[in-house]
């Protein structure tokens, strides 16, 4: 029987973003706190959240877009403000002056410093973290990394003397890589985790790509050498920003968990189990001071987490070792006391707070739930007549989707994260909302905007084919779930 649940995997999971990341949350980010043991960050109106590694610009806009109480900030632009900062009013590129802050991502780049320049990036960081902030370190790792760099030092020297685009000299690589393949090349055939880890790049940017296949900077890090440097600047290690990683259970099967009686902290946990996981990146979070010392404490804040339905959750998972299904005790039960919006994990309904607490760690390690900054009555936006695209960034997002290659992310004002949608559904909810028209007979619209944007004067059968493909991505029900999420008002 085929798989109808996707499947998480390090080896193929785990990258530098390339796009907004929804770990990044403020809200995430205090979950994880939380549930490994440490105080998480107030959200009450001016707490203070900056991007060290922001590309441009698009995962610090969404963040502030969906986090109106925050001040956001993007540090590292190189004079270049992104494009979406006109769109979100608390969010500064590049600021003269850069306030204490409560969370701080630095997530790419990271492994691609030298040591000196690193530890000073690295004090940099820290030191603009207030007690008790929480930050959060990508960058890739060993052992699984470790793989890839006889491919890099190859590919590199075939790239020699070649003044290719990005796109061409990927691509040039993966017809070397797949010829290879084909030829029963035994370094490929002896590393099943190298081949999987190249099938699920070839699915990301060309940048991405291109870092990994030909990053002559690039050192893969140990778990333990990253731990040690953070620990100095005076953080604790609190855990991976993938919550799933911070759970034996779902993250190793049953026969290998033996394996780790040995170790007598946390951090050497870590290291063992990265052994036996062998990621290719990681994603890790350490809080400017200690863990909490009182239990009793420790519980109440796992009660005061607030949590909701994932916009985007798949009906189950596979895991390799285990498949979940979201449609079983306790996840039901969760998507009932949730169905109403985010909750605090002690006040779903039809759950006793034991479960509630396990339910609420699995449901969020698992992606079934996302942590959200506020329970939902303070968070849903009023509706209004017709369809309307409540948030000025996720309008011009949708103004670009006819440009785009691929789904759009889209702030979340409910949950303080984000939502997916594909091209098709964002191409029509934009002529739905630029036209203000009826869903139901949005045909015409979209055909004619899709005409519009193509440069011809009329929409011929071309378009109109193409605007019920569209029509057909954005159904009834992805339309109501956007809606319960905030992203649109009005339906």
């Amino acid at each position: 029987m085929g798989r109808e649940f996707p499947e998480i995997s390090d080896a193929d999971g785990g990258f530098p973003p390339d796009g907004p990341c929804a770990l990044h949350a403020p809200a995430h980010l205090n979950a994880v706190a939380v549930t490994n043991g440490f105080v998480p960050r107030g959200l009450a109106p001016g707490y203070a959240w900056a991007d060290f590694a922001p590309g441009d610009g698009l995962n610090a806009a969404l963040h502030a877009a969906a986090n109106p109480d925050g001040a956001f900030f993007a540090v590292g632009c190189a004079g270049r403000p992104t494009p979406h900062a006109a769109h979100v009013g608390n969010l500064a590129c590049d600021p003269d002056d850069l306030p204490p802050l409560d969370f701080a991502v630095f997530d790419g780049g990271f492994a691609h410093l030298a040591d000196a320049e690193r530890a000073r990036r690295l004090d940099r960081v820290v030191a603009a973290l207030k007690p008790g902030g929480i930050l959060l370190l990508g960058y890739h790792a060993l052992p699984g990394f470790a793989a890839m760099m006889p491919l890099r030092d190859v590919l590199y020297s075939l790239d020699q003397g070649h003044d290719r685009t990005p796109e061409k000299r990927v691509r040039a690589a993966f017809e070397w890589l797949d010829a290879a393949d084909a030829a029963g090349a035994p370094f490929l055939h002896q590393h099943p985790g190298v081949r999987r880890r190249l099938a699920a790049l070839a699915a990301r940017s060309a940048a991405t790509a291109e870092t990994e296949l030909f990053g002559a900077r690039l050192r893969p890090l140990h778990f333990a050498q990253v731990a040690t440097s953070a620990m100095a600047a005076g953080m604790s290690f609190c855990g991976n920003a993938a919550m799933r990683r911070n759970m034996v259970d779902l993250l190793l099967p049953p026969g290998t968990r033996g394996l780790l009686q040995r170790a007598n902290k946390r951090t050497t946990l870590e290291t063992l189990c990265d052994a036996l996981a062998n990621p290719f990146y990681r994603r890790d979070v350490y809080v400017k001071g200690k863990p909490l010392a009182d239990e009793a404490r420790y519980w109440r804040l796992h009660d005061e987490l607030v949590i909701g339905l994932s916009p985007d959750a798949p009906p189950g998972v596979d895991l390799g070792h285990a498949r979940v299904s979201f449609s079983a005790f306790p996840f039901d039960a969760l998507a009932e006391g949730l169905a109403a919006g985010p909750r605090r994990v002690a006040g779903i309904a039809g759950l006793i707070p034991e479960i509630a607490r396990d339910a609420a760690r699995s449901a969020l390690a698992l992606g079934f739930a996302a942590a959200a900054p506020a329970p939902a009555d303070s968070r849903v936006p009023p509706a209004g007549g017709g369809v309307a695209v409540p948030l000025p960034l996720n309008r011009a997002l949708l103004a670009e989707a006819f440009h785009a290659h691929g789904p759009l992310t889209l702030a979340c004002p409910l949950t303080g994260g984000f939502v997916g949608l594909d091209r098709g559904a964002a191409i029509a909810l934009d002529a739905i909302v630029s036209g203000d028209v009826d869903p139901a007979r949005a045909e015409d619209a979209i055909a004619a905007r899709l005409a519009a944007l193509a440069g011809h004067a009329e929409a011929g059968d071309t378009f109109r084919a193409a605007a019920r493909e569209s029509l057909a991505a954005l159904t009834p029900g992805r339309l109501a779930t956007l809606a319960r999420f905030g992203v649109v008002a009005g339906t």
